[in-house]
């Protein structure tokens, strides 16, 4: 037992001495912009007060935050906001998740036009990437706010904020029937061919968009968000 342990801190010390040398022979500006990606990398906040005492689990992934039984009926979408009144800070995480909604209908309906016809830069695609996201909001009809949660940050500038300050950091949850979600792909795909002027092109869009409906309802791929962390 003693061998073993002995070996444990010769091993331990060797990895100290190791870890020292590679560091020694970093330079300067190699070790000063390791140190900077460590430090931006840790929160530059402490947290005060929480509508729950732990993460939720649906920041990462929005399925979680549902039954499963409800899961195959629905999809859903997460967002979120910072503002110094927690209300209206809720209140825009809720609106950014339901408007999210359509931005997400008029990515998928471009990818599914441009692989289908392998034409990047035409018509559609132009008029998809600079209008349905925005036509497409006033078909989103029947989405509802599920869950929310919400962190009140104290952010300090010995923690690598850029300035102290006190604000609320809010998530929502937002759920919306695949029935509805089909509706609401139909309406944006007859918007987007009926604005095809091109023949031709608004044929291939059509016969590329012919079941989006039902592809986009059963798209269960998580919405997540790179700077959250969480927790079950």
């Amino acid at each position: 037992m003693k061998f073993v342990t002995g070996m444990l801190l010769l091993s331990a010390f060797g990895l100290v001495g190791c870890s020292s040398t590679k560091k020694s022979e970093m330079t300067s500006e190699q070790v000063a912009k390791k140190e900077e990606v460590i430090k931006t990398a840790a929160p530059d906040y402490v947290i005060m007060e929480a509508s729950q005492p732990t993460r939720p689990a649906w920041i990462l992934d929005p399925m979680l935050g549902d039954e499963v039984e409800e899961r195959k009926k629905n999809r859903y979408f997460v967002n979120e906001s910072k503002n110094t009144n927690q209300r209206l800070c809720t209140r825009s995480a809720e609106a950014r998740a339901v408007s999210q909604i359509s931005r997400e209908i008029a990515q998928f309906m471009k990818n599914s036009y441009t692989e289908a016809t392998q034409n990047e830069g035409d018509e559609a695609s132009e008029h998809m990437e600079e209008q349905l996201a925005q036509e497409s909001q006033a078909f989103i009809v029947g989405s509802q706010t599920h869950k929310t949660f919400w962190e009140k940050r104290k952010y300090k500038e010995e923690l690598g904020a850029s300035d102290d300050k006190t604000e609320f950091n809010c998530y929502a949850l937002v759920k919306m029937s695949k029935k509805d979600l089909a509706k609401a792909v139909s309406s944006s795909r007859k918007k987007l061919i009926d604005g095809i002027k091109d023949p031709e092109v608004k044929v291939k869009a059509e016969k590329a968009l012919s079941k989006a409906e039902e592809a986009f309802a059963n798209l269960d791929k998580p919405v997540t968000l790179e700077s959250s962390e969480s927790e079950e």
